[in-house]
């Protein structure tokens, strides 16, 4: 079998793959962020409390890092567009359902759950088809600005609740979301198949010492900067920040992500660097947020909050980037790897980290973020130091 080598690929373009590939990732992180917004109304709507809306979160991480285990290669192997085509219809059917028959908790925690098996599948396909579709010179850029797509994700989640919220509801606005996933099934890319030959097995990827470093690093990393969406605001009001203060810094910062992100992304398609020690930087010089939220004053909050949205939390997309530079014959595999570390780091942290709070208090909990990012650091450099080269222009 002859290897089908990148460069030789004359069909590579940039806006259609790329925006593809954002608008899947966006579509598919839409529920579980209007599943917060709305949480008030549908805590009472339903009547359950905040464990049962943790517990869903929970279960959402748990589905997603199964499926991302196991379907990862999917895209690979078959191409990445009728695998996102897959992904799209069952996010839409899962939006569809939670809007129309999301009438308990428990149909709630399925329907949700459905969304996360769309989630573990999208994910992967999106780099397999970033890298396998996108112009070598764009695809920092093209990986920025789909991980951007998540904190973008955030705030149309936001602006929903007093938008689609008030005419709709919070089913209605669910419906309005399936809708939405129409267009994305008609704009995804073919893509050529990026190999003819044999794949390597599983276990045979996690046998590679620098994925397995990169998993355990993308587990702490996110643990560490996870606890960020759920945990601030509350932190920022001890402060003495008002409410709508408080929603603000989270909303300036997911603004300040974006920014952040498409800034690495740039850098990375003009700059020859190691990915994986600028994502190491990143996280080690953004950890001092963690000892500034842990003083919580408002000058501290504030300061600290640039940190980890300018720095602390931009490097998802070029930790991806780095990862399918090194892996061109299977990037879906490679990074799935590494996602599903991260959700398994973001499924367990909230709950860690309000355990500590509620039983010493929040300074506590935030250095224990604090650890958390810093051995995300170590590992993501000493990562780099077991890389092999990357297949590359």
């Amino acid at each position: 079998m002859t290897k089908e080598h990148p460069h030789k690929d004359n069909n590579r373009t940039f806006w259609r793959p790329t925006g593809a590939s954002a608008y899947a990732i966006a579509l598919v992180a839409l529920p579980g962020f209007l599943l917060g917004a709305f949480a008030p109304e549908i805590k009472e709507e339903l009547s359950f409390g905040d464990t049962e809306l943790g517990a869903i979160l929970t279960f959402g991480y748990l589905v997603s890092s199964i499926v991302m285990s196991v379907s990862g290669g999917a895209a690979d192997r078959t191409g990445p567009k009728s695998v996102l085509q897959y992904g799209v219809a069952i996010a839409s059917l899962a939006a569809f359902l939670t809007g129309f028959l999301g009438n308990t908790f428990f149909l709630l925690m399925i329907f949700i759950g459905l969304n996360r098996v769309a989630e573990g599948i999208i994910h992967p396909a999106t780099n397999t088809l970033i890298s396998s579709a996108v112009v070598l010179e764009k695809q920092g850029i093209a990986m920025a600005a789909k991980q951007s797509a998540v904190p973008f994700a955030t705030a149309l989640a936001g602006f929903a609740v007093p938008t689609l919220g008030v005419f709709f509801g919070w089913k209605g606005t669910f419906l309005v979301v399936a809708l939405l996933a129409f267009p994305a099934w008609f704009i995804i890319p073919d893509a050529p198949l990026i190999s003819e030959k044999n794949f390597s097995s599983r276990r045979e990827m996690w046998s590679l010492s620098h994925l397995q470093l990169l998993a355990l690093a993308g587990a702490f990393s996110a643990a560490a900067v996870v606890t960020v969406s759920g945990f601030l605001t509350t932190s920022a009001k001890n402060a003495g920040y008002s409410d709508g203060s408080a929603g603000l810094i989270l909303g300036l910062g997911g603004l300040l992500m974006i920014i952040s992100r498409l800034t690495w992304g740039y850098l990375a398609d003009r700059f020859r660097f190691d990915r994986f020690k600028a994502v190491s930087g990143s996280l080690l010089i953004g950890s001092l947020a963690f000892v500034l939220f842990a003083i919580e004053s408002k000058a501290s909050i504030a300061i600290g909050s640039i940190f980890i949205f300018g720095i602390g939390w931009s490097w998802p997309g070029l930790a991806l980037l780095g990862i399918i530079e090194h892996h061109r014959d299977e990037p879906g595999e490679a990074t799935a790897i590494v996602q599903t570390s991260i959700r398994i780091g973001a499924m367990f942290a909230p709950l860690g980290f309000g355990l500590i709070a509620d039983s010493f208090d929040y300074s506590y909990a935030w250095l224990c973020s604090l650890i958390s990012a810093l051995l995300g650091g170590f590992f993501m450099l000493l990562a780099s130091s077991r890389l092999p080269k990357p297949e590359r222009k």
